[in-house]
């Protein structure tokens, strides 16, 4: 059998990929760290595993299904090759750690909502592989394959015991997995299908929440979740850890969907009891389904697209899930942003609008009312529509319906007309006055504003050159417009500090 080729620092393969540092390593394969010498900056993760049969057919199908997918819980893979008896994957850094180290460096400020969204977005990944014709089957999720970047991303790694689903077959031709987190049929007797990776998701979970003392739910396991603050995630891990795959859940999106609304309910049991009355009377935040903001500019060239993308991002560090719309159809900008960023615009199945993911956000194109109805079905904690300046009957329309309208404008003389028309026309419609949102204004601005307008519900909007990752100042002011759609553990207090704790 062939050694693993052990590469150096600074030694070359393939004419492009200069080796910096061993990374990983395993009983079959080491993966390294290499800088890409036709793209400078680049850096790619290489993993080098013995090729020799038997292992030769399965590290091709593993190339061949990483190649087949795209989804941002998974790493890309860019190239592949064999040589003298070693295969060799490239495929994205994915810089960040392993999701037990960072557990561990946690240490007690693990919370209960961290590990569900935890829990979520590893459904995220599953539920894409098992959705994939024929379905992929992990086989092997623990928490060593799982990291967490440096923006809290989970991405699913290490695919080397991935396999396709066969209809035709009625067990495992090869038992793999890892004992404490592989599910019983992959011992031998039946095919694991989706289900698996669905026992090995609660042993992950279990492991994490225990502190790394159990992978079984037992008496002993559901006392210390009980103990620990992490009773409501009991029944959910138990059933994903039931022995027979039957009495599971039966998809990931079905796991991912309980998970989810567990955020919600403990997001609705930190309101007070005035603002659950409130939610209850048909009040803005009702946690469980989807909240809406609408902004539209009070005239063309006032920031209203900049605004929507700072939200966007500004939120989506406290929430599960945010998409921000581009919803008049002449505008360009999310266009043009795609280019910018050499984004394919990607249509959605069974739909004409388009979305790319940035940074943890969806950006979606659409222009049709049945289209954005179908959105809700996705589960977004918060939709960001930005309905531009062209004041089209139904864009209005799209305005005054919103959970929240915010109109942005400018605080120049010559302009606060258009602020107080725009005013005039939609007071009386929608579900409350709109909040007024000003880039670039200054204080005696704002209280100018405010007594012209007769409410106190404006505000300005600090410089920030980068909204896809808006800085402190920015996204302070973006919550305080958006205090009243927030749940009471994110709403704005004295001095500038959150109940999340970031300040």
């Amino acid at each position: 059998m062939p050694h693993i080729a052990v590469l150096t620092q600074g030694e070359v393969i393939a004419g492009r990929y200069r080796i910096e540092r061993l990374i990983g390593r395993g009983g079959m394969s080491y993966v390294y760290l290499a800088a890409d010498m036709k793209l400078p900056g680049k850096r790619w993760a290489v993993k080098v595993t013995t090729a020799s049969a038997p292992l030769e057919a399965q590290l091709e199908e593993e190339a061949a299904l990483l190649i087949a997918m795209n989804h941002h819980r998974l790493p890309r893979i860019v190239d592949y090759w064999s040589s003298e008896g070693c295969s060799y994957l490239v495929m994205d850094y994915i810089e960040g750690i392993h999701l037990d180290q960072y557990v561990r460096q946690l240490g007690r400020s693990l919370k209960p909502e961290m590990l569900i969204g935890m829990g979520v977005q590893i459904c995220e990944g599953l539920h894409y592989l098992h959705t994939r014709q024929p379905p992929i089957i992990h086989r092997d999720l623990k928490p060593s394959n799982l990291l967490i970047d440096t923006k809290g991303e989970i991405r699913l790694v290490d695919f080397g015991v991935a396999r396709k689903f066969k209809f035709d077959r009625d067990d495992d031709t090869v038992k793999l997995g890892t004992i404490g987190f592989a599910a019983p049929e992959q011992y031998g007797g039946r095919q694991s299908d989706g289900r698996a990776d669905l026992y090995s998701l609660g042993a992950v979970l279990l492991y994490l929440a225990t502190k790394f003392q159990y992978t079984e739910y037992t008496t002993e396991a559901k006392q210390w979740l009980d103990k620990k603050g992490f009773s409501l995630l009991g029944p959910v891990i138990e059933r994903l850890l039931r022995s027979s795959p039957e009495d599971r859940f039966q998809s990931a999106q079905e796991a991912g969907t309980v998970l989810a609304k567990l955020i919600e309910q403990r997001s609705l049991g930190s309101v007070k009891s005035k603002d659950r009355d409130r939610a209850e009377e048909g009040g803005i935040f009702v946690p469980g389904r989807s909240i809406v903001i609408a902004l539209m500019g009070a005239g063309p060239g006032v920031g209203t697209t900049h605004a929507a993308i700072a939200m966007a991002h500004s939120l989506v560090r406290y929430s599960r899930r945010v998409a921000v719309l581009e919803l008049d159809p002449r505008a360009t900008a999310f266009e043009r942003i795609f280019h910018r960023l050499e984004l394919g615009s990607r249509p959605a199945k069974s739909s004409h609008y388009q979305r790319n993911r940035i940074e943890g956000v969806d950006y979606i194109r659409t222009s049709s009312r049945v289209e954005l109805l179908d959105l809700f079905a996705e589960n977004y904690t918060y939709m960001i529509c930005d309905l531009g300046a062209g004041k089209r009957k139904d864009l209005l329309e799209e305005f005054v319906r919103a959970d929240l309208a915010i109109l942005v404008g400018s605080a120049t003389v010559w302009k606060i007309d258009e602020l107080e028309m725009f005013a005039a026309e939609t007071l009386g419609q929608s579900k409350r006055p709109p909040i007024y949102c000003l880039p670039l204004a200054s204080a005696a601005d704002i209280g100018r504003l405010q007594r012209r307008l007769g409410t106190k519900q404006v505000y300005a909007l600090p410089a920030e050159s980068n909204p896809f990752s808006p800085g402190q100042a920015i996204e302070m002011a973006l919550l305080q417009v958006c205090s009243e759609v927030l749940p009471q553990v994110l709403r704005p207090l004295k001095r500038g500090f959150w109940l999340s704790g970031r300040k």
